[in-house]
């Protein structure tokens, strides 16, 4: 809306844990048309492209608004969805003040979109629709009750994410009390929320609120938060950022939740990958850029030769 300052936050983590969640891997069957759907429909930025993969972003005033959605090319049948009471539901949440201006601007353009809260419960949490980019991704896009609406037909943020786990305690303990992430809503059998990334004095509505949020659903069927892109390489669908990748893998490591570590080819920085307990493997990187897509692209390359 009009009248917003420049973003506002600082951090809070521990030392030696996680920093914020930088970037989403979303697994997608044709990448230059995926990746103009996010720009044109939603209003994302396009950052960085190749044969590979696609990285987007919500910018707000120059600014790159964090976490990024990293497009990449698959021909698995993957994609960041699940069920819930018998309906398909979507993993990824973006953030829209202007939240009935984006869904009439999609459905117009013949977007597949559902109505507000369609077939759900008032459930508390603002106001929300879906729509279906052209892989079959599903995407929530969410505004908060009583939220002025902004003068654009836009994405502002990915928000949140929700991850379907088998057993909601064991692992909220494991992205609290193992990699610091901030629990929002104490464990039940049913749900958890945990939140990472920096505290925002005034975001969307809320005061002293946290980047990110992870909601932690009870489902019996494990939804995998990887998947191999065309070369053959497993790609982490979460990408979470540390400010002591060092003391953070090896206190990881002592405690079996390492799986393997890398080093960039083009860059040399090393990243790790840890495992949650439902067996999803999920990248640690350093500060900085997310791994580069160039070093994708070539991958890419050698395998279509």
């Amino acid at each position: 809306m009009k009248g917003r300052g420049r973003m506002e936050f600082h951090f809070r983590q521990d030392r030696g844990k996680i920093k914020r969640l930088l970037a989403i891997h979303l697994p997608v069957t044709d990448l230059q048309v995926t990746a103009a759907w996010y720009t044109e429909h939603l209003g994302l930025t396009l950052l960085n492209m190749n044969g590979a993969a696609a990285e987007l972003a919500a910018i707000d005033r120059g600014e790159t608004v964090y976490p990024t959605l990293i497009l990449t090319k698959t021909s698995s049948g993957h994609r960041l969805i699940y069920e819930k009471n018998g309906r398909p539901r979507s993993m990824v949440m973006m953030h829209a003040s202007n939240l009935e201006g984006l869904r009439e601007k999609l459905a117009g353009a013949g977007v597949t979109v559902t109505l507000p809260h369609a077939d759900q419960e008032e459930d508390g949490c603002g106001r929300f629709f879906e729509a279906v980019d052209p892989s079959g991704n599903r995407i929530q896009i969410q505004a908060n009750d009583g939220e002025p609406p902004a003068d654009h037909a836009r994405v502002e943020a990915i928000f949140n994410l929700e991850i379907p786990v088998s057993d909601v305690r064991r692992s909220a303990r494991f992205y609290a009390d193992v990699l610091g992430f901030q629990l929002i809503r104490e464990p039940d059998d049913q749900l958890a929320i945990v939140k990472t990334g920096p505290f925002y004095a005034c975001r969307f509505g809320y005061k002293d609120v946290q980047e990110f949020g992870f909601f932690l659903f009870r489902h019996e069927e494990r939804t995998t938060l990887h998947f191999e892109d065309d070369t053959g390489k497993v790609q982490q669908c979460l990408i979470l950022q540390a400010d002591d990748p060092a003391a953070l893998y090896k206190h990881l490591a002592s405690e079996g939740h390492v799986v393997a570590e890398t080093t960039g080819s083009a860059t040399g920085r090393r990243s790790f990958d840890i495992v949650d307990p439902d067996g999803n493997r999920i990248q640690v990187v350093s500060l900085g850029a997310p791994p580069s897509i160039e070093s994708m692209a070539a991958e890419y390359d050698t395998i279509k030769r």
